[in-house]
């Protein structure tokens, strides 16, 4: 029932916004779907037992961005928008995830109708399955009724006219609870398929929605000061503190796309691999590049980076991290985001800073 209403409420917003994008009244417009199909991957031991494929279907929602040159075109350029998924995953021990996200979509390539970009994706998901020492005692993956929910691919498109394009994508899809209640070894999903996108072709009136930009440099550093907890493991009731750090030059390409390069300072308590309790601290200093996408006061983070210090002597060098950031004002903003490590969440961290 709750699936049927849930469906239900989705299919009527959708309904509402095709109506009112048809008539430019709408700051949002239904985008497309994706009918995916693909397996588990199992990434430790401990969970090589659960495999199985999934199926799944994702409809997108578009934020409607006024044209202020033709980079800034929802088209053109840089595409921002809601989602909801549903995975089915044909194993009885994880059950299905239904997912909401906040994502992206930079256009890498474009040549006549055809387009090449990439979708990436951050929110939350709800596992119908979790870990139970009674009833489910083998689930390591999920032990939380809701999890963070990432998905990352890349989408090839035909535009078939003015309005409509037909392509196929492939990905990856992660679910995990940022080690906030243990286990959490988290769901890697690996997917591929068929989508059909609605593209709307408008051009903005030149004068009109006109915005001035929020940022206009070219160069600038970022401080940020954070903290987060992690769980020691699934028996003890006990949590390590994280205290981070964070430096950024950022190089801003146009008023909505940063690159920057960063410099991450992470001081933990306790062990990587949580098997006992320790008030050991260590420090790790990782290095990374990174991306945000500015939407208003809002910012999308994505980093890639790798540990080059770690005196926990830990294998697991490579990490990505994933976030939003909010303009308090031009230089102060708060931030939320999550580190993963070796394909599983490390920390959520919580974080104040200040552009310069």
């Amino acid at each position: 029932m709750k699936k049927i209403l849930l469906f239900s409420i989705f299919l009527f917003f959708v309904l509402v916004q095709l109506n009112a994008q048809k008539n430019n009244l709408s700051l949002f417009y239904f985008g497309g779907i994706h009918i995916n199909s693909g397996q588990i991957v199992p990434h430790s031991n401990r969970v090589k037992h659960i495999k199985g494929d999934i199926f799944s279907v994702q409809a997108k929602i578009y934020h409607r961005i006024e044209n202020i040159g033709n980079w800034d075109s929802p088209f053109q350029s840089t595409r921002f928008g809601y989602s909801l998924s549903y995975i089915h995953t044909n194993n009885l021990i994880i059950g299905n995830l239904w997912g909401v996200n906040m994502f992206m979509e930079p256009t890498i390539f474009r040549f006549g109708r055809i387009n090449l970009n990439s979708h990436l994706g951050a929110g939350i998901a709800y596992a119908t399955e979790k870990f139970d020492k009674e009833s489910n005692p083998t689930n390591y993956m999920i032990s939380t009724d809701f999890s963070f929910f990432f998905n990352a691919r890349f989408q090839l498109d035909y535009a078939l006219n003015k309005d409509f394009s037909l392509g196929v994508n492939a990905g990856f899809s992660h679910c995990s609870n940022a080690a906030l209640y243990l286990p959490n070894l988290g769901i890697n999903i690996f997917n591929y398929g068929l989508n059909l996108n609605y593209n709307i072709n408008y051009i903005g009136q030149s004068g009109k929605n006109h915005e001035k930009p929020f940022i206009e440099k070219k160069w600038a550093n970022d401080i940020a000061l954070g903290f987060a907890t992690r769980n020691v493991n699934e028996e003890l009731n006990k949590y390590y503190k994280i205290f981070t750090a964070d430096y950024a030059l950022n190089r801003f390409l146009n008023r909505k796309n940063i690159l920057s390069l960063n410099l991450h300072y992470v001081l933990r308590q306790g062990e990587i691999n949580d098997k006992i309790y320790s008030t050991t601290y260590n420090s790790y200093f990782g290095l990374a590049v990174g991306h945000e996408l500015l939407i208003r006061k809002l910012a999308v983070l994505t980093q890639l980076g790798n540990y080059i210090y770690d005196t926990n002597l830990n294998e697991n060098y490579w990490y990505a991290r994933l976030g939003v950031r909010y303009y308090f004002t031009p230089k102060l903003f708060g931030m939320i985001t999550l580190t993963n490590r070796k394909q599983s969440a490390d920390y959520l961290q919580y974080a104040l800073g200040y552009r310069f």
